[in-house]
């Protein structure tokens, strides 16, 4: 009886391994090669069975080596990632209108990516779909609305100026200013966001720029310098385990995080639950104090909240209605439970920072390079600039070559480069039929940069463009720096006069040059585009008299 019994767990052993040999075989080799109703889109060679192109993607710059199969294989391309996973790349308007408004919520993201970004952005607006989604984002919109922006704009100088200030004084300090001073730009945009967005969005001072070891400052800086190809497989792979996204979130895992300081491999998860304890921290002391001075304001509280349409009033009041209905008063509207309130200042904090101070960074790269453009700038911005020190919203967008600069920047170095999203179902786009689990792959660098729609120069600096755009242009579709559709950037007109009211005092101030002869910098393959050495330039200043 017993070598019957070892028999069948023989058997069962043997049963169980040809199934997963089958499975692999299956996913690995027979549907890529044989199976797959994509098989004959045209696209990159499948090369390794295991990995794919993965490896490729990785080392490569953010969206040169799509922009060059776009090139060879035309507007839909198909490239096989890790254990046979497909993914198509669409470039058309019609595709793109499909995938990202008129079906969005059949093209979610997937949940890997969303996880990513839940784990370090929070579960926010970037993260949750469909009704919520909606809901969320009708709370959210007062704060991004064109008055409210107006209202703001002024907040925005007393830290622009304070970073003035402080590479005057650096520079200053030089044994010769004239020949000016290296810094390293994306730092110091890093911690002038930072402080815009605490200061504007949730009344909270950072004072990042003069202190080096703000905690909040320091957090976000070890989380963004994680920032890397290697990296961002790492996390994909630790979030495709199932119970990982909530282990990463615990306190148990913020406990035992020297555990994973052991390992090389799983270091950089140690410093993401290390940061985003510490963010989280921070973010729960500023949500407990604004409740409680809400809670605990004068008896017109309903009166001083509704006037009040920064990002954290709208919290607290979204999060005050849902005790107010669980006392019956039958107060109407979204109600955001504790943990749904903290996910939004997470989301905010984290994508109203960082995504700016990457935009900033580029421009000012850009900018540096184009001693022509940059001289045309401070000729527009220095009389403005000259009449009142701190433009109004208004007087910014009136800037035409302003407007410009910002939106070429944009379009030829966006810092999110690309998104994701996954087939719900079955389904046909731009002719293709594309089968349910497929993951779509919207490259938004490269169609920023798309010589079908931009010109031969599209992979050039050329703000002057946007003074006549091409015929081929659309307005939604042919720059996607801010994605198109319902999961459209809610703060794409914030980002835009935020970097116009830094930009407009940086190059009114300083010069911009590259750090030496023959610079080459590095964009980091991951979720945003940051440069990967924080971006050298040479300052100089600018004498206003």
């Amino acid at each position: 009886m017993e070598i019957l019994g070892d028999l069948r767990i023989l058997h069962l052993l043997c049963l169980g391994g040809v199934y997963v040999l089958y499975k692999l075989l299956h996913q690995l080799f027979l549907w890529p090669y044989l199976l797959s109703p994509h098989r004959k889109i045209p696209g990159p060679p499948l090369r390794d069975p295991f990995l794919g192109v993965f490896p490729e993607i990785m080392h490569a710059e953010a969206g040169i080596l799509q922009r060059q199969w776009v090139k060879q294989y035309g507007p839909v391309v198909r490239a096989v990632g890790p254990f046979g996973v497909e993914r198509i790349i669409f470039m058309k308007p019609e595709a793109l209108h499909r995938i990202l408004i008129s079906d969005w919520l059949e093209y979610p993201r997937p949940d890997f990516m969303r996880n990513i970004l839940g784990v370090v952005a929070g579960y926010g607006l970037l993260t949750v779909t469909g009704n919520e989604h909606k809901q969320m984002r009708k709370v959210m919109n007062p704060a991004f609305s064109i008055p409210n922006l107006m209202a703001q704009t002024d907040m925005y100088y007393d830290s622009i100026e304070s970073l003035v200030d402080i590479l005057s004084s650096a520079t200053n300090a030089q044994q010769d200013p004239s020949q000016g001073k290296e810094f390293l730009m994306y730092e110091w945009m890093s911690k002038v966001t930072l402080d815009i967005i605490c200061e504007t969005a949730f009344g909270y001072k950072t004072n990042s720029l003069r202190d080096p070891h703000n905690e909040l400052a320091e957090a976000y800086e070890h989380l963004i310098g994680l920032q890397s190809g290697p990296n961002i497989a790492r996390f994909i792979g630790l979030m495709s385990i199932p119970g990982a996204p909530f282990l990463f979130r615990s306190q148990w895992a913020y406990d035992h995080r020297h555990w994973f300081f052991k390992s090389s491999l799983l270091a950089p998860a140690a410093t993401t639950i290390e940061s985003m304890y510490r963010i989280k921290s921070i973010s729960q002391r500023i949500l407990t104090e604004r409740l409680s001075e809400a809670q605990s304001s004068a008896v017109n509280l309903e009166h001083d909240m509704q006037a009040k349409k920064d990002i954290m009033s709208l919290l607290v009041r979204a999060r005050l209605a849902g005790d107010q209905a669980n006392k019956g008063s039958g107060v109407k509207g979204y109600r955001m439970s504790d943990g749904a309130v903290m996910d939004q200042v997470l989301t905010f904090l984290g994508a109203g920072h960082e995504t700016t101070a990457s935009g900033l960074a580029w421009t000012l790269w850009l900018l540096a390079n184009d001693p022509q453009s940059q001289r045309k700038l401070r000729a527009e911005v220095t009389p403005l600039l000259d009449a009142n020190p701190r433009p109004s919203y208004r007087e910014l967008k009136d800037l035409q070559w302003l407007d410009c600069v910002v939106l070429e920047s944009l379009r030829l170095m966006p810092p999110v480069p690309m998104t994701l999203r996954k087939a719900a179902k079955t389904g046909t786009i731009d002719g293709v039929s594309v089968s349910k689990g497929t993951i779509l792959y919207i490259p938004i660098r490269v169609v920023n940069t798309w010589k079908e729609i931009w010109g031969d120069d599209a992979e050039e600096f050329n703000p002057a463009r946007w003074h006549s755009l091409p015929n081929t242009y659309h307005p939604t579709y042919s720059m996607l720096s801010f994605i198109a559709g319902p999961h459209a950037c809610i703060g794409k007109t914030m980002a835009i006069i935020e970097m116009k009211s830094v930009l407009a005092l940086l190059v009114a101030n300083f010069e911009f040059e590259p750090s030496f002869p023959g610079q080459i910098v590095k964009p980091t393959a991951a979720v945003t585009m940051k440069p990967a050495d924080s971006m050298p330039l040479r300052v100089k200043l600018v004498d206003r008299m």
